[in-house]
């Protein structure tokens, strides 16, 4: 193992405790903010816009704990001592989708020893020594599986249940993932309005722009590069990927929330994959 990559991995782990703390004591007094959502819900997208649009910074990759007006990336749990957030939600099954790429992609992530090697062990637990990576629809249902019982990165909640954590609590503004896609300028207006009392249309579509997904990931929505953060950057890629037992799989822990959530109009969504 690289030791300076362990090194840097401990310290931003060391940072992010203390900047946690830091946000439940004094957040709203240094004026902080908080972009939250589940893993690959977009979180870093809402941070980035949320930056240019409050005029603070978004400290991504933070190894120092952070104490100033800012706005700071999490997928924690709600705590009502937290300064403003915005939470963003995003369809589940892209969510899916999208967690597997990325861990994927993670595996060999020289920056993240720690990370690479725990992913490892979680994908030759689910399909043994020498899985095929590239076998994205048959692997599916297992992995939606281990991410429903043993969800990654989001304090022991599952997808449905930590959008359900902070469904309609004070002091949240929310977003959709698909709305944000859709037409990010009155989404980031409403947003910024909700967690200040006021928004600017002009610093709005400065944000929409610095931010779009053709800027960040210089190709365009829908071209694929899975070698990248930025993979796709579409709504409904589930849909090429589902199989009917990945659907009854996902159905069987999270299918009245996705109902509920606005993803689909009833429990039957899947019975056509």
């Amino acid at each position: 193992m690289n030791a300076s990559a362990k090194i840097s991995e401990q310290m931003r782990r060391v940072a992010a405790r203390s900047t946690r703390e830091i946000m439940r004591r004094r957040g709203t007094d240094l004026g902080m903010y908080m972009g939250c959502g589940f893993p690959k819900s977009g979180t870093v997208w809402l941070c980035q816009l949320l930056g240019t649009a409050l005029g603070v910074p978004y400290p991504r990759e933070y190894r120092s704990p952070i104490a100033m007006a800012s706005v700071i990336h999490t997928h924690w749990r709600y705590d009502a001592k937290y300064p403003a957030t915005a939470y963003i939600r995003r369809d589940g099954r892209d969510v899916m989708l999208s967690l597997y790429f990325y861990y994927v992609r993670a595996l060999d992530h020289p920056g993240k020893p720690s990370r690479a090697r725990n992913l490892r062990e979680m994908f030759e637990h689910m399909y043994g020594p020498g899985f095929d990576a590239t076998a994205v629809r048959e692997n599916l249902p297992k992995f939606i599986e281990t991410q429903m019982r043993s969800p990654r990165g989001s304090e022991g909640l599952a997808w449905h249940q930590h959008v359900s954590d902070w469904w309609q609590r004070p002091g949240v503004a929310h977003v959709s993932y698909e709305e944000l896609l859709a037409d990010p300028v009155p989404a980031v207006m409403r947003l910024t309005n909700e967690l200040t009392g006021s928004a600017d249309d002009n610093i709005a579509r400065l944000a929409a722009e610095r931010w779009s997904f053709a800027t960040a990931a210089q190709r365009k929505p829908g071209q694929e590069d899975r070698s990248s953060f930025m993979r796709k950057g579409v709504a409904g890629d589930w849909s090429n990927y589902f199989s009917r037992e990945a659907g009854e799989v996902f159905d069987s822990f999270a299918g009245a929330e996705l109902v509920e959530f606005g993803y689909a109009s009833d429990r039957d969504w899947y019975l056509n994959l």
